[in-house]
């Protein structure tokens, strides 16, 4: 024990197990959503320009990926997207220049 004074106090028994069970709870929670790794929203595509801020092209340079269909693209209504997946493919696959 340090040299310090303790303090106690007083709460109600059921007050006591309401504390307990919430901090219980948070950390399931927090838990669960280290283990889905994105805060619990999955996400499988992103837009044309977060693809292009990822990699760090222009849009002249994503135009030409995606004509010479060197990327894949979804298109929706107005939106382009970008499966998150050609994020890592734009670096590992040499065809792609």
């Amino acid at each position: 024990m340090s040299s310090e004074a303790l303090t106690f106090i007083t709460i109600p028994k059921d007050e006591w197990t309401l504390f307990k069970t919430t901090q219980q709870e948070l950390i399931a929670f927090i838990n669960e959503m280290k283990q889905k790794g994105t805060g619990g929203l999955v996400v499988n595509h992103i837009t044309a320009k977060e693809f292009m801020a990822a990699v760090k092209i222009g849009r002249t340079k994503f135009d030409k990926l995606v004509n010479t269909s060197r990327i894949k693209v979804i298109k929706k209504k107005q939106k382009i997207y970008v499966p998150v997946s050609e994020v890592n493919r734009y670096f590992i696959d040499p065809s792609i220049k």
